[in-house]
């Protein structure tokens, strides 16, 4: 990869960032498209996230992905939502046009472009594990899709309320939201149809920890999702599929969402089965 002063600067915003697998991902591909960008991995902390943001307009990066734990601090800092950031309140996607900031969120449509691939289908009850940017991008689809009902649990019980009232706000949208707990996922995996760990208990390096202890109510029908990809097979996923249920990691997501932030980005459709490839050539 040469890099000169033509050379055009996107990248990620997030803390930690040794588990990304974007850099890479982005810049074989970019390298595979042909064009002159170079994607890097910019760790903030949390005291400097605003002058981060707007050293994106003073170095002119052309835009960064955003992700834990800044998905909803980055958002005073933007000019503008597109339509899903603003429903969700949540960004993952940062576009600099001039000095001008929209807010993207791509996880969502990801998300979704992945069950599509994975032949999922006939979702009526879902259980989601987590209140954070990922789950509000995720439950935002589901429910515009025709869930019937979306089951939220958080250790913090009012972030799980409030995206509850979130989806309940939408046409069609039916939720609850409650206090994590062995005995409540219990009970509500029974009849789901999709359980999503939207947290990242079980991501490296914490990874022998998981969101739950066990899946045994779990009907046999019942779709695991896990949006960890590093590890590729979490132990929330082993225990998943010790119960001989479908499961599926994070990393279909992270390429359809990873291509929607080169088409945003650059303007060009990339090629998807490359990005895949070059992904599962990591493991």
């Amino acid at each position: 990869m040469l890099i000169n002063s033509q050379t055009l600067l996107i990248g990620i915003i997030g803390n930690p960032l040794e588990h990304s697998l974007s850099p890479r991902m982005h810049n074989l591909t970019l390298s595979k498209m042909g064009l002159d960008y170079i994607y890097v991995p910019l760790e903030v902390a949390p005291n400097w996230l605003g002058e981060a943001v707007a050293g994106l307009k003073a170095l002119n990066f052309k835009g960064v992905n955003v992700t834990i734990p800044y998905k909803k601090a980055v958002i005073p800092y933007l000019d503008e939502l597109s339509p899903e950031a603003l429903a969700c309140g949540a960004v993952n996607l940062i576009k600099n046009e001039n000095g001008y900031l929209t807010g993207y969120n791509t996880d969502g449509r990801g998300f979704m472009a992945s069950l599509a691939e994975e032949g999922v289908g006939s979702i009526k009850r879902v259980v989601l594990i987590g209140a954070g940017g990922a789950a509000h991008s995720i439950a935002y689809e589901l429910a515009i899709a025709g869930v019937e009902q979306i089951s939220i649990l958080d250790l913090d019980e009012a972030k799980a309320c409030e995206l509850a009232r979130f989806v309940e706000s939408l046409p069609a949208g039916k939720a609850d939201g409650a206090q994590m707990s062995d005995e409540l996922f219990s009970r509500l995996s029974q009849n789901a149809d999709l359980i999503i760990n939207c947290t990242p208990v079980g991501m490296y390096p914490d990874v022998d920890n998981t969101p739950v202890r066990s899946l045994n109510n779990v009907q046999p029908d019942t779709v695991v999702y896990d949006l960890i990809y590093n590890p590729i097979s979490t132990r929330f996923l082993s225990i998943a599929q010790a119960n001989n249920l479908k499961t599926i990691n994070g990393l279909s997501m992270l390429v359809h969402q990873g291509a929607l932030t080169l088409k945003i980005l650059t303007g060009a459709t990339p090629p998807i089965t490359y990005m895949k490839e070059v992904v599962l050539n990591n493991y």
